[in-house]
């Protein structure tokens, strides 16, 4: 797949790059994450295009944890070698990534490709993890992409930094409930996303991400040196987490 690197949210957008768009500055590093499990009482908010999966008290109040989700990059270094990627560097023409990305809690899933004023593509659902569908399990990570049709090793699948340079942008989703104007299930790759769908859950969503990036551990896991959290702080509407991921790519 022909991609660049950009900053992060969870969308991708730009000319030729590989995205997760989102609506907080990018590369802000810090100590202290946002707490992965704490529980706090949030206000349901009805919202169009959704589908609810569980019920929701007369009240409207819900004590649960505030969405929240870690990602980072992966680098090929060879055949048989990976490494972790810090996010701010330059990547050259060539360099192969993955993204891995982790949740606190279970929900739906969306990662789109979406090139500046331009359709998007569907990174996920991928068509090799829990058989296209878009349900995620928390503190489960999913490592994108894991499966390309077309590359002679299926499954040694990379996102390649292709000319010409410049930011590629990943825009990433985390619903608490199904978006039906998006897909759920998919039975073939890089279905297009119409921007027009990206820009309207964007204007509807709470604008506010705090966002943490460096060493960062997720309890019970192992570290990861070049982690970035982000976490929707908003108790009044906390339906959505939109974060974008830009790369940067140099020739």
């Amino acid at each position: 797949m022909r991609s660049r690197l950009v900053r992060v949210c969870v969308f991708i957008a730009g000319t030729s790059v590989l995205l997760i768009p989102g609506l907080f500055a990018p590369g802000i590093y810090a100590q202290k994450a946002p707490l992965w499990y704490s529980v706090v009482e949030v206000k349901r908010v009805e919202k169009p295009n959704r589908q609810r999966t569980q019920p929701v008290s007369k009240t409207g109040r819900q004590k649960t944890t505030l969405l929240t989700l870690q990602w980072h990059l992966v680098k090929r270094v060879d055949d048989k070698n990976r490494e972790e990627a810090d996010p701010r560097q330059e990547f050259q023409t060539g360099d192969q990534l993955k993204v891995a990305l982790t949740v606190n809690q279970s929900g739906y899933l969306y990662i789109v490709n979406q090139p500046q004023g331009k359709d998007g593509v569907l990174l996920f659902p991928d068509l090799r993890i829990n058989k296209g569908q878009n349900y995620v399990l928390k503190n489960q990570e999913y490592v994108i992409p894991t499966y390309c049709p077309a590359y002679e090793d299926p499954k040694d699948c990379w996102y390649e930094m292709t000319p010409p340079a410049g930011t590629e942008t990943l825009i990433v989703i985390f619903s608490r409930d199904k978006i039906t104007t998006l897909p759920n299930a998919i039975d073939k790759p890089n279905s297009v996303v119409k921007r027009s769908v990206v820009d309207q859950l964007i204007s509807t969503s709470e604008k506010k991400v705090n966002q943490v990036s460096g060493e960062l551990t997720i309890p019970g896991k192992k570290a990861v040196r070049y982690a970035t959290r982000v976490q929707n702080p908003n108790l009044q509407d906390n339906e959505e987490l939109i974060a974008t991921i830009e790369v940067r790519h140099s020739e």
